[in-house]
C-alpha cells in the first residue's frame, strides 16, 4: 500500500523516540506507546461501547416479543426471520450498533501497524523488567493481558453477574498471547489497562439513569 510503509516507518520513529526517553529501554517505549495510542481512541471506543450497551438493552427490552414471534413462527424459519426483522426495524434497531463499522475502519489499521512495528522491533529489544527476550513468548506477560481482558469484560455492565463473559475473554487473551511475542504482549498489558477504564465509565453512564429514577 502507498501510505503503509510510511505509516509503519512513522510508528517505528515515534517508538524509538519513546524508548530514548524511557532511558534506551524498548519495553519501556512499548508500553508508552500503546498507552499513548489507546489513550487518544479512548473517545472514540467508549462512544463505541457506550452504543453497544444502549444496542444490548434495546435488545434485551424486545426479548419477551422475540420470544413470542419464535413460539408462533417455530415451523417456518423464513417468516421468523422476516418478523424479526420488521419488530427491529419497528423499533430503530439495527443489524449492528451504530458506528462499528466505522469504529473498525479506524481502529483495525492503527492495531494492525502498531502489531507489525512493535512485532518488529521486539527481536532487538534487551530485557526488560522480568522477560529476557521481548521478542519471544512470556507467559507471565500473557497471563497479565489475560487477568486485565477478562477484568475489563467484568468491569461492563452487560455481564454483572456472570463471570463466563470474563472467564471466556482471559481463557482467549492467554491463549493467543502466549503464542505472541512479549514485546506484543505489553502492547496488549497497555491495551488494557485503558480497557479496564473504558469498562467501569460505561458501567457508571449506564446505571447513571437508573440512579436518576430512584431519587
Amino acid at each position: 500500500m502507498l501510505f503503509w510503509s510510511p505509516f509503519i516507518d512513522l510508528l517505528r520513529a515515534i517508538l524509538f523516540s519513546l524508548a530514548h526517553v524511557c532511558g534506551g529501554s524498548l519495553g519501556g517505549g512499548i508500553v508508552v506507546l500503546s498507552l499513548i495510542v489507546r489513550l487518544a481512541l479512548l473517545p472514540l471506543t467508549y462512544r463505541l461501547a457506550l452504543r453497544a450497551q444502549e444496542y444490548q438493552a434495546a435488545l434485551q427490552r424486545l426479548k419477551p416479543r422475540v420470544d413470542a414471534l419464535q413460539r408462533r413462527h417455530a415451523s417456518e424459519p423464513l417468516r421468523l426471520a422476516q418478523e424479526t426483522r420488521a419488530l427491529y426495524a419497528e423499533n430503530g434497531i439495527g443489524m449492528a450498533p451504530k458506528g462499528t463499522l466505522l469504529g473498525a475502519a479506524v481502529q483495525m489499521p492503527i492495531g494492525m501497524g502498531l502489531y507489525q512495528t512493535i512485532g518488529s522491533v521486539a527481536k532487538r529489544a534487551a530485557r526488560f523488567l522480568w522477560v529476557h527476550d521481548l521478542g519471544r513468548p512470556d507467559a507471565l506477560v500473557a497471563s497479565v493481558a489475560a487477568g486485565l481482558a477478562g477484568a475489563a469484560v467484568a468491569a461492563g455492565p452487560s455481564t454483572t453477574g456472570s463471570r463466563l463473559p470474563a472467564a471466556i475473554a482471559a481463557g482467549v487473551t492467554f491463549l493467543v498471547a502466549w503464542r505472541l511475542s512479549a514485546g506484543v504482549g505489553l502492547y496488549w498489558v497497555a491495551s488494557n489497562v485503558v480497557s479496564v477504564v473504558q469498562s467501569l465509565l460505561v458501567r457508571r453512564a449506564a446505571a447513571a439513569p437508573a440512579a436518576k429514577q430512584e431519587a
